[in-house]
């Protein structure tokens, strides 16, 4: 399948469901229901034969996105379908990893290959200033039930707004020298709730190179194959 500019499209991305069990500050407001009605999601059923139409016309790798993924009702048996689908070599989940420590396992077992994980600090209060409902241990221990796993590669998708993390830019950064983890740092969009934000929260990519470089050492452009948004 090709797009109106030519381009191969072989990548879909499924979102399981709205519903996340974080507020994060840049996403959600605190308070109120913005979900869609139960009755209005599709059903497992329904995600199944849209995926295995999709493949008949040449899209072979999936993602799992949301809300938050982990939270959807028979998740292993989705992607346990999607694995059996005939043409689909690669499913891949964008997930904040709090219920990954009982579902990592599991989801590798059916067919699920690699995980991005959302993780905007290292220090707890911060991360439930950020997530309003967050552990940041639950996370970690999701991460590494993640790697035990064999899901691979684990990349971890970080959101910098000032104020609220980007003192934490640095040490995400070195993760990467005690992991075989990739740490990808994202700017603030003027999307959804992070609108209301002011253009002063916003912190340029190259700032955060210059905090990485300045703690840590140079870093060396590699030969990226990206397919679509963390």
């Amino acid at each position: 399948m090709r797009d109106s500019f030519g381009r191969e499209i072989h990548y879909l991305r499924v979102s399981l469901t709205d519903r996340c069990n974080f507020r994060c500050v840049y996403c959600m407001p605190a308070r109120g229901n913005f979900y869609a009605p139960l009755p209005h999601l599709l059903s497992d059923d329904e995600l199944i034969r849209l995926i295995r139409i999709a493949a008949t016309i040449g899209f072979d790798r999936v993602r799992l996105t949301g809300g938050e993924p982990t939270i959807r009702p028979n998740l292993v048996n989705i992607v346990k379908s999607i694995a059996q689908t005939p043409g689909i070599k690669e499913i891949a989940m964008t997930t904040n990893a709090v219920k990954l420590e009982q579902l990592a396992e599991p989801l590798a077992r059916v067919g699920l290959k690699r995980v991005n994980i959302s993780i905007d600090t290292l220090d707890a209060e911060r991360f439930h200033k950020i997530t309003r409902f967050g552990k940041l241990e639950e996370v970690w221990r999701g991460i590494l039930a993640a790697e035990r796993a064999g899901l691979s590669p684990i990349k971890l998708n970080s959101v910098v707004v000032r104020g609220y993390n980007e003192d934490d830019i640095v040490d995400l950064a070195r993760l990467t020298l005690d992991h075989n983890w990739d740490m990808r740092f994202i700017e603030v969009m003027p999307l959804g709730r992070i609108a209301d934000f002011q253009v002063e929260s916003v912190v340029p990519v190259a700032e955060m190179k210059l905090r990485i470089e300045s703690a840590i050492g140079k870093l060396e452009p590699i030969d990226w194959d990206g397919h679509n948004p963390a």
